[in-house]
């Protein structure tokens, strides 16, 4: 149930905003009960940190290779800059839409508002 909520505040922030995704939006798209919101987040800050470090935990094996030491400096920025067209190429496919890096939609939203998140 932990992780259906985190994914689900992930997708509707990333589709959304953070200020306009709410708890209610978040329990109803994970198929969760308040209650069982509450049990493992004290907020949607908590939660949102925990969407985003889950997040960057999926994919920082694949940052590391892109970025290995083993690639010269500029290779790395070529493979970064093919993963991310690849990967918004995709996403256009799958929603329609672009929707852009969700670490740095949000973070960028809410950097100044939110200690917790920030």
């Amino acid at each position: 149930m932990k992780k259906r909520l985190t994914d689900a505040a992930l997708d509707l922030m990333w589709e959304n905003s953070y200020g306009t995704t709410s708890v209610d939006a978040i329990c109803e798209r994970a198929g969760a009960k308040k209650g069982s919101f509450y049990y493992f987040f004290k907020s949607k800050s908590e939660l949102t940190a925990a969407a985003l470090e889950a997040e960057w935990n999926k994919n920082k094996a694949n940052m590391d290779a892109l970025f290995s030491p083993t690639i010269p400096p500029l290779e790395r920025f070529d493979r970064y800059f093919d993963h991310v067209h690849d990967r918004l190429a995709e996403l256009q496919r799958e929603c329609g839409s672009i929707l852009g890096c969700p670490l740095l939609s949000i973070g960028s939203e809410v950097s100044t508002q939110d200690k917790v998140v920030r």
